[in-house]
Parts: C-alpha cells; structure tokens; sequence
C-alpha cells in the first residue's frame, strides 16, 4: 500500500476555505495599523491597479495582456475618429441620392454602400465631378492611413516586447538559463550515464532529472487521493456513530459530553420554548441526554437508534455546519451500514493500489532529460557544441564507399564518422549508441508531465485530427446557417415598392391590379389577385423569380399586362379570368396571363407584398377593412423571414462559444509538451475557427460565382460584386453579428466565475469535508489564450471587411473596453494568481496583424475598385470610369482584375497591399534565420554558478525540474522516497 494519503478527515470549516481561497487569489499585505476585527492579514488589489505596478506583482505577460487592450483601444478610438470621413461621406450620400430603407436598411446605410448607390445615381444622370471623386478619394486614403497606423502600433508592440522580456531576463535568474532538454535518450537510460556524458563533453552538471512516462500511475494517485479521503470520511463518520450510540472507542472517552456541550449551546432557545408552552414540564430536564439514551438502547433495533443519533447529532450542530458533519441520514449513523461502506471502498483502494504497484514493477520508461549545469557558461558551450555537432554531420560524406555500405540515417553517418560526439549516447559499453536531440530547456513549471511520453514526431496527426474536428463543426455551422437562409429564400419575393408603383418602368401594379381602390365592401382587384398569390402549381419565392428580379428590382418588362382588368377592350377576356379562377371552375392552375413564363406570378407577389407592406402591421392586426385575411400570408411570410434570420444569427453566436470550448479541448487532446504550447494551440486554433465562421464563410455564401457553384451552400449568392446591394444584404448581418460578439464575447469569459460562484452557493452545504471544500472554494483560473484567441479573431475578422464596413471599429471599442472591465475585475477580485506567462501569445498577435491588415487591403482594392464609386483613372484615361456610358449600365467582368487597378480608388488599397504583404514575407523570413541562428547559440546573461544562486535564495520559480519539485505533481509522489513509486523513479 502506497504512503501516500490525504490528510486526515477534517469536517468543513468555510473560514479554513475563504482563508485559502484568499491565499490563492491576487492580494497584498495590509499594514498592522489596518488589521480589524476579522484578522484579516491582506486586502484586495485596487481595480485601478496602474501597469507599473502590476509590473511589480505579475508576469509580464499578464502586464502585456493590458497593455495590449490599452494600446488597441486608443488605436481603434482613433480609427473610429478617422473613419468619420466615410460616415459623413454615407450621410451626405443618402441624403442627396434620397436612398430609401427598401435599397439600403439598418445598419448598412452607414456602409460604403451608400457611396455606391449615390455614385450609381450621379453616373446614370452623367453628373459625376471632379469633387465626388475627391470626396471618395478622401476615403479611401485615411481608409489606408488606418491601416498603416495599425501596422505602426504592431512594430511598436514588437519592440515592446523584446524590451520587457531583456529586462525580464536581465533582472530574474532561473533554472533553465543552466538547463538543456535532452531527448533520443534510451528508455533504461540513468541519472549517473547521462551525468557523465555531458560533463565529458560540457562540464560540471549540477543535476539531471529523468522525464519519464508517468501518465499511468499521475491517474492512479489521483484516484488513490480520492479513495483516502472517501475511506477517512468513513472512519470520521464511524467515530461519530459510535460515540452517539455509547460504544467504546480507544483514545477518545467521554465522547458524547462534547455533543451534549453542543446541544445547551445551540438549542437552549428550542428547550425554553418547548418549556414554555407545555410541551416540557418546568425543570432542569436534560433532553439532549434522554434523546442519546434511547440510542445506547441495545433492545432497540439499529435503524431506531441510528434515527434517534442522527436526530441527537443534528440538533446539537452549531449553526453553519455544512456537508456529512450535517447529515440528518439515519444510515449516516449506523455503524454496520458504514462498515459494509468501508468494505467496498477497502476493496477498490487495493485494486488500485495493485494497479500502482504493477506500474511500479513495470518502471517507467524515460522519454526525456533536463540537465542543469552548475555553471550558465557551459550550458552555453553545450549549445554550441550541439551546433557544431550538426554542422560536421552536414559536412560528412560518404560519395567514395558503394551504396550498399553508406550509411543510411543521421546516426549511422555518426557512427560511422568515429568521433565521439556529444550528440552520441551510450548508456552501457555494448550498447548500441542513440543519437540524442539536445536543445535550450523550458522552464519547470511549463512542462505536462503527462504528456512527455507523446511523440513530437506525432504531433502533426493530432493537429491533422484537430482541424478535421473544428471542419466538420464549421460544415455543420454552415448546412444548419445555410438552410435557414435557403428557408428564407423559399418565401414570396419582393422588390423596391418605389419601382413598381403608378408609371413604373417595367410594371406598373395599379395599372394592373389596382389595390389601392379596393376594400373589404368592394373587393375588386383583391379578388383578381388572390389566385395568382394563392396557386400552388408553380413555386413562386425568391429563387424562381430571380431571373425578373435583380438585386430587389424588378426588372422584368410586363407593360403588356397593364389595363388586363381594367381597360374596357378586355372586358370579355377578364369576364372569363374571372369566371375561371374566382368562381373555382379550373381544376388547376394553368399559367395565369403569361402562360409559358412565371413572370405574371412574380409580378402579382411583388404587387401583393408592397400593398400590404404600405397599409402597415397596425391595419393587419386590427384587421382594418378586412387586412387580417388579404395580407395573411404576407405576414407570415414576414414573421418566418425574421425566425430564420434569427436562426442563422444565433445558429452563428452559438457556434462561436461551441467552438471557443472546442478549442480548449483538442488543445489538451493534442497532448503538448508544454504548458505555452497547449496556450498558443487554444489562441490558433480559436482565431481560425471563428475568424472563418464570421468572415470566410458568410461571405462565400453570400458570393456568386458561377465556376464554384458546385460546392454546397457556398458561392450561389446573390452577389456577383460588392454592389451596393451587396452591403444591404451582406454588411446588415455581418455588422449585427460582430456588435453582438463585441458584447458577449467579454462575458464568456466570466462564464467560469459566474459558474463558480453558483456552484459554491448550491453545493457548500453538501460537502463532506474539508478537503471537499477547498477545492470547491478554488478560484478559477485566468487563462490568456482563450482572451487572445477571441481577441485577435474579433480584430481580423473586424479589420477584414472595415473598409467598407466602419461601424466595427466602434464595435471593437465597445469590446475593448468591456474586456479591459472585466479582466481587471476577475484578475483582482474573483481569479486565481494566474502562472508565470510569457509574452508568446502577444507574439502571435503581433504575428497575425500584418496578415489581417493585408486581407484588409485586399478586401477594399474590391470594395473600392467599383464602377459605382467616382474615381479618378490611373493615367488620366476614361475607359473603366463610370457605371452607365450612353445610358447603358456597364459592369467589370467578375474576374477583371486589371479594371479594379485602372482606378485610383481601387489602386490605392492594392499598393498597400502589395506592401504590407512584401514587408511581411521579408520581416518574417529575417525573424525565421534569426531563430534557426539562435538554435545554435545561448545568450550568456552572466549569472552566477547554480548552487550559489540556489544557497542565497536568488532563483526565481522551481529548484529542480523532478516532478516532485512541482507543485502541480508533487502531492501525488512520495517527497521521502520510501514507496515503490518513488523508489522506482529513482
């Protein structure tokens, strides 16, 4: 049986819990003046904590998260300030161009889409000047100085960086500035080989620490923990029972007294008023001791005394008891009961105490090394040998020996060289040497001990089955989004009322079905339509009036129709129409006026819903001259197009928390070595995703493009170009969805405190122990990457469509600030002391920005590079300038690159582009030789030799990297060595 045991059972004491849970959280000390009454030695952090002084108390990379949000909120406030050119630009448009809500709603209309329309306007009445191509040029151009400010403060946040983390390792010494991770070691490999082979050929080792695959036995002491403190609550519970029950227990006489002390303490008052109204006679009557008589009474069954205990026990509990030390259970007081109990849990305790036992007769195999030096100077030369190791085996050839004796893998060329390399390792003279993978150690607290026996090799598998993972979440994301928005399109199709009333150009509705005449009394043109909205031979909706309707136009020309019910010369052909379709003689639907085209149908559905749209929901529901029966189906229609609007948006919102959580499982799931590694796996992953659920795909589905129409639910939208229409359909949805983002998003995070907190309200009184409610009372961690992640992904997918899009940067504000509230607040008031972070996750935003400014840029040379937008031409040509020539409209071929770059507005955008992008590639390629280079080399710090910084209490973090040393892993392992787990180990 292993030693290792929870600590003796103690019942729930909440102030014992509040004090640690005090311990773990942010606190400082209080000055002697300020203790009061509760004793209480710290007080809570300040929420206007500054920066500085976070410095002083956090990681830098905790100090960098704020600094982050601080920089990014002042950046955006100005971009919002600077995007004012293209809100007053969306203004003025709407106001001159007299854009009405049917072509641009909502939130689009303070888009670019206004611009366009306005532009559109101006080219086909041939009034387009020389000033509204300076007025969109002005847009354009602060659109690019935006982004070039970004790019600004990402140079800024670069330097920033490597600025904190110099003085970080100037000011702080660690173990791995001494230590290097050895791997490729041999699975029997010792402490003592692997001691010597590096100080033959470094110098003088202070320690090495064997990583070995402990997952196995991590499991079992887990669950070894769990059954201790199961079997001391038993024994507690057992105690109890036999004191109350006046059996004799070694050690502890005069046992029921501290019960019957408990009882006058706490139920004086219920004596009193049982006294008082007659119950009780009038003396000194100690009830507490009558109710335990009756429970030491042997003639009585065991079930009658273990009530008449738990009776006894509950009433004389102080106020406040919570968990089994409550417990008003009969079963909780009868000894045989809670012996059977014990029985059981005896049971599984061996077994798994068998189970240790085998995988300590098993061993455990070594997968790895962290050797620390006693000098920082010879970790440094063993880098450098590790370098010069690789470097001769490049140089190594063996073209003069035939193919069948050369030699086929790194370590044979070794071999094969007769040197004795620093990167050959042998663990005993017959041995076969193992070639050894040596570099720059992490720091103690980074590593996973469970993890360590998971291949790196691997590692793109897991990764592969990670994205497969978040692929068909998103694939599901999309046919679920991708059938609402089919549904909707099912319904009747509709196009601007402005067009197609009296005089339309290509119909005239009063002209054919004159509804505005009509009432409930005088029916007419109400029945003359009925049978062209109420047929259902021929699907009429969205998708089969398209080839009539073109971005909520009617175009189809109908003049024809015009006077069919009216005009006296087709008196006898209406009479018969009529006596057809109204007085229910046809059999089935047989075309209507326009037999072999559904044109006549589209066209009734159109009438039908501007009539009903114009007399307004107020007629409809107070069923005004008979509305609530004509204009049923039209609002219905209208109710279904805002459920599956609905739908889609939520569908989307919800799946962005779904995949938030996702990320931080298959994290985990991928097994990484190290803690920064599992952070930055959660950052990516979550950008990816939810950057493609909110950008990439929303815009697919909105796209039309005829080459990839094939491939499901994507490229079969509406819009063949960034029209005007466009930013009505498009930018609605995707500017609702992002200010709903930018408001939720910051309260996911809360979501761990909030549920926290709610389980400490429900679950405090039903602890059972101490131990119980530690771990109940545990604060939530405050976890970076999962703010990184959604933070970079809100700032991609925002800057993507920004150019034409605006109203983001306001959103990014609000999610901003509110991040900045929150976080303070659960950092000082609600989370645990979050671990030591570096600033590797600020390192991937840093990394990501470029990127998304250039996807900006790319998206506006689109955006901006419109014949509907003025512009000025490359060159001072007139070839691909204006929308309509001669009164005709004209439009760019959907492929047509060159004609977005004729134009000035379009150019602008691409230069930067072409820019960001060159400067990016460079940067990055420069960044990447840099890190291969420093590989092969150690920045020396001039630290002192390890055991002096060690004796003068100089060393920052862990001593040793044995997992023992890990607070983490420590109270798992036997610290003195004397179990078989330990022993083992060794």
């Amino acid at each position: 049986m292993s030693n290792i045991k929870q600590s003796v059972y103690e019942p729930p004491n909440l102030q014992l819990a509040l004090r640690r849970m005090r311990y773990l959280q942010p606190h400082e000390k209080k000055p002697a003046s300020e203790i009061g009454a509760d004793k209480k030695t710290t007080k809570k952090l300040p929420l206007t904590i500054p920066v500085d002084e976070m410095m002083n108390r956090f990681s830098d990379g905790i100090v960098f998260w704020f600094v982050v949000l601080r920089d990014y909120l002042y950046a955006f406030l100005l971009l919002t300030v600077l995007s004012g050119g293209l809100f007053h630009a969306a203004r003025v448009a709407n106001s001159e161009n007299g854009t009405d809500w049917d072509q641009l709603s909502g939130l689009a209309r303070a888009t670019f889409g206004a611009v366009l329309f306005w532009g559109n306007a101006k080219s086909k009445n041939e009034t387009v000047t020389n000033g509204d191509r300076d007025s969109v040029l002005a847009v354009v151009v602060l659109d690019a100085a935006q982004m070039f400010l970004l790019l600004g403060l990402t140079v800024y946040h670069f330097q920033l960086k490597k600025k904190v983390n110099d003085a970080v390792d100037v000011n702080t010494i660690t173990i791995d500035d001494y230590a290097v991770e050895v791997r490729g070691l041999p699975e029997n490999a010792t402490e003592l080989s692997v001691k010597n082979h590096f100080e033959k050929h470094a110098g003088a080792v202070h320690e090495v620490c064997l990583g070995r695959d402990v997952t196995r036995v991590i499991e079992l002491r887990k669950k070894a923990l769990q059954l201790e403190a199961n079997h001391d609550l038993l024994e507690y519970m057992l105690r109890r029972a036999q004191r109350l029950l006046g059996e004799h227990i070694e050690n502890e006489p005069n046992g029921p007294e501290k019960w019957k002390r408990l009882w006058h303490l706490a139920f004086d008052k219920v004596k009193k008023y049982l006294v008082k109204t007659g119950v009780l006679p009038g003396l000194a009557i100690d009830f507490y001791a009558l109710v335990l008589e009756v429970a030491k009474d042997q003639s009585l069954s065991m079930a009658d005394r273990s009530e008449c205990a738990a009776r006894a026990a509950k009433r004389g509990m102080k106020k406040g008891t919570v968990g089994v030390a409550k417990s008003s259970d009969p079963d909780d007081y009868n000894p045989e009961k809670i012996k059977l109990k014990m029985a059981d849990l005896n049971v599984l305790r061996e077994q798994n105490a068998d189970a240790v036992a085998a995988c300590a007769q098993q061993g455990f195999p070594v997968v790895c090394a962290w050797v620390s030096f006693v000098e920082e100077q010879t970790c440094v030369d063993c880098i450098t040998k590790v370098a010069e190791s690789k470097d001769r085996l490049k140089n190594l050839s063996f073209d003069l020996l035939p193919k069948a004796e050369k030699p086929k893998d790194a370590r044979a060329k070794m071999i094969a060289s007769g040197k004795d390399d620093i990167l050959l390792f042998t663990e005993a003279a017959l041995a076969p040497p193992t070639k050894l993978r040596v570099t720059t150690a992490k720091p103690p607290s980074d590593v996973l001990w469970e993890n360590l026996h998971f291949r790196e090799k691997t590692m793109w598998k897991r990764k592969t089955r990670s994205a497969a993972i978040i692929a068909l979440v998103l694939l599901i994301s999309l046919a679920v989004i991708g059938a609402a928005m089919a549904a909707n399109n099912s319904l009747s199709p509709f196009a601007q009322c402005a067009d197609i009333g009296v005089g339309g150009e290509f119909l005239d509705c009063p002209a054919v079905w004159d509804l505005g005449s009509t009432s409930e009394a005088s029916p007419g043109a109400r029945t003359d339509i009925e049978p062209f909205i109420t047929q259902t031979s021929v699907s009429v909706d969205v998708f089969a009036c398209k080839g009539h309707i073109t971005f909520d136009e009617w175009r189809a020309d109908v003049g024809d129709l015009s006077g069919f019910f009216t005009a006296t010369e087709n008196a006898t052909a209406a009479a018969v129409f009529r006596l057809e379709y109204t007085a229910g003689t046809a059999t089935a639907w047989a075309g209507g006026l326009v037999t072999n085209s559904n044109v006549d149908e589209c066209a009734a559905h159109v009438c039908y819903t501007c009539y009903c749209k114009g007399k307004g929901f107020g007629a409809y529901y107070e069923s005004k001259d008979g509305l609530q029966d004509f204009c049923k189906q039209y609002w219905d229609n209208q109710t279904l197009g805002v459920v599956y609007l609905t739908l889609a948006v939520s569908v989307s919102m919800i799946m962005n928390l779904i995949l938030k959580e996702l990320c931080n499982f298959l994290a985990m799931w991928e097994h990484p070595h190290s803690l920064t590694k599992k952070e930055l796996a959660i950052a990516s992953y979550m950008i990816v995703a939810l950057v493609v659920n909110m950008a990439f795909l929303p815009l697919f589905m909105a796209a039309q493009i005829q080459k990839l129409s094939g491939v499901p639910f994507l490229f079969k939208g509406g819009h063949p170009d960034m029209t005007g229409y466009w930013y009505t359909d498009f930018s609605n949805k995707f500017a609702q969805i992002v200010i709903l983002n930018a408001g939720s998003f910051p309260f996911t995070l809360l979501t761990p405190v909030v549920l926290w907190r709610i389980n400490v309200w429900l679950n405090t009184p039903k602890v059972k122990s101490q131990r119980e409610l530690n771990e109940l009372m545990t604060p939530p961690p405050f976890l970076l990457s999962e703010r990184y992640g959604q933070f970079i992904a809100q700032v991609v997918y925002s800057l993507i469509f920004s150019a034409g899009i605006p109203l983001v940067h306001v959103a990014m504000v609000v999610f901003i600030v509110m991040s900045i509230a929150i976080d303070r607040v659960m950092l000082v008031r609600y989370c645990a002391n979050p671990p030591r972070y570096s600033a590797k996750l600020a390192a991937l935003l840093i990394h990501v920005m470029p990127v998304a400014v250039a996807l900006h840029f790319a998206v506006a040379t689109w955006a901006f590079g419109t014949r509907d937008a003025p512009s000025y031409m490359v060159g001072g040509g007139a070839d691909f300038t204006e929308a309509w020539v001669g009164g005709v409209r004209v439009e760019d071929d959907q492929y047509d690159i060159s004609a977005r770059l004729g134009r000035v507005n379009g150019l602008v955008p691409f230069v930067g582009f072409v820019v960001t992008s060159s400067l990016f590639l460079v940067t990055e390629i420069i960044l990447f030789l840099q890190k291969r280079y420093a590989t092969k080399s150690m920045d020396l710090e001039g630290c002192p030799p390890l055991p002096m910084v060690i004796k003068q209490g100089r060393l920052t973090g862990m001593e040793s990297y044995k997992i023992t040393a890990n607070p983490d892993y420590k109270h798992l392992f036997d610290t003195d060595g004397n179990d078989e787990v330990a022993q083992a180990l060794m």
